[in-house]
């Protein structure tokens, strides 16, 4: 089906560059064409920031047009028919249509019979006409997540297309294609011989998804991942976090969606944070998350909160008071609690051995001074000044000499 102008080409084209490759492969009697997530991301008004093209050249034919032109491409993926094409600063994969297969269809609908879902295969040029073999825009539209042609077969040609399933289900799915979904649960069985790393990847874009918990509650219902990951004990919460989040205007955390669902011992958080690919920085959080036994109490006051910043940390502290609060309406007292944890002051504790050196303490005795010392500036709310501090050490410890 032919949309003529039908999305705006500010949305797929970013850069001069991409006008310029358009223009040379017209130039050579060929056809290219932007396809797959641009399109339908475009269409979607989400921002896209990469593109994937498709031509009617074949490598060799598009190879020969970089020469001509004075290009430099390379083959990047043979068996895909993709070429890689530097112009200027931009570089750009072009896959070329495989019509070897069937000379007596259109090669444009045979591509995209080739695809996985249908929303995935729409096509748009260069001045936003769009090319919609398999009613991608109205199921795109329509919130349907559905598999081109027979979903059996469509599975069997890549296994990870049932994970992808799950993903677009997550990213736009209101409406769930019964035969797409049952095609995925008969077929769970063939993840096993995906690359871990391949799903893991796949479970983390679901996990960061407008509609994860839609997406999660049927990956669990349905066995898909149980022999990578059980399921969460509390994924009823990210609906939650996800509602508090959008509504004080926050960005989704990774980590935070993660502890907010499992609420993980330390065991646990180690596993999580491989299957959910998080990196060094990331696990970290994760443990200290599970490592702060806080409660509302300890952001009852100003004291209170200078001393959970001094054990955890403002970040841990934030994403704490945001899962305490998941059944709070009263967004402004939440609002203020990450405000105040926002302007407050790292609490530095301000005492060093050489200011007892300079009062006479005994150097045998320098680290258990400052361990009492920093306990009674602990307990201060972590504002006792360095003064404070001195006078209480010849408080404590005038008979030590």
């Amino acid at each position: 089906m032919f949309h003529p102008e039908y999305i705006n080409p500010k949305v797929l084209i970013n850069n001069d560059d991409i006008l310029q490759l358009f223009g040379l492969v017209e130039k050579h009697g060929g056809v290219l064409r932007f396809v797959g997530g641009a399109v339908r991301d475009g269409i979607a008004g989400i921002a896209r920031s990469d593109i994937d093209l498709v031509t009617d050249m074949s490598p060799a034919e598009f190879s020969d047009m970089c020469a001509d032109e004075g290009l430099r491409c390379v083959p990047i993926g043979i068996q895909f028919f993709t070429t890689g094409v530097i112009i200027n600063n931009s570089f750009f994969k072009v896959t070329s249509l495989n019509s070897e297969e069937d000379n007596s269809k259109d090669e444009w609908k045979n591509d995209a019979a080739k695809r996985d879902l249908t929303i995935n295969a729409v096509y748009a040029d260069e001045k936003g006409n769009v090319f919609d073999y398999y009613n991608g825009i109205k199921d795109l539209e329509n919130g349907v997540i559905k598999f081109i042609g027979n979903p059996q077969e469509t599975i069997e040609n890549d296994y990870i297309r049932i994970m992808r399933f799950f993903r677009f289900c997550a990213m736009f799915g209101r409406k769930i294609d019964r035969k797409s979904l049952k095609a995925c649960i008969e077929n769970r069985h063939l993840l096993h011989k995906v690359s871990q790393e391949k799903i893991k990847e796949e479970l983390f874009k679901i996990i960061m998804a407008p509609y994860a918990v839609r997406a999660l509650e049927l990956i669990f219902k349905h066995n898909i991942l149980d022999f990578l990951i059980s399921a969460p004990e509390f994924l009823d919460n990210l609906a939650k976090l996800d509602n508090l989040v959008a509504t004080l205007g926050l960005e989704k955390s990774i980590i935070r969606r993660v502890y907010v669902m499992f609420e993980p011992q330390e065991k646990r958080a180690h596993r999580l944070s491989d299957i959910f690919r998080l990196n060094k920085e990331q696990k970290k959080h994760l443990l200290n998350l599970c490592h702060a036994k806080l409660t509302l109490d300890n952001f009852k006051d100003s004291v209170s909160i200078n001393k959970i910043i001094y054990q955890y940390g403002k970040d841990v502290c934030k994403d704490i008071w945001l899962c305490l609060n998941l059944e709070n309406s009263d967004i402004s007292s939440i609002r203020n609690i990450l405000n105040t944890l926002d302007s407050s002051t790292d609490p530095v504790f301000p005492l060093q051995g050489k200011d007892l050196i300079k009062i006479g303490a005994d150097t045998k005795f320098l680290g258990l001074y400052l361990d009492v010392l920093k306990k009674e500036w602990f307990e201060s709310g972590c504002l006792a000044s360095k003064d404070k501090l001195l006078e209480k050490y010849q408080e404590i410890f005038k008979y030590s000499a």
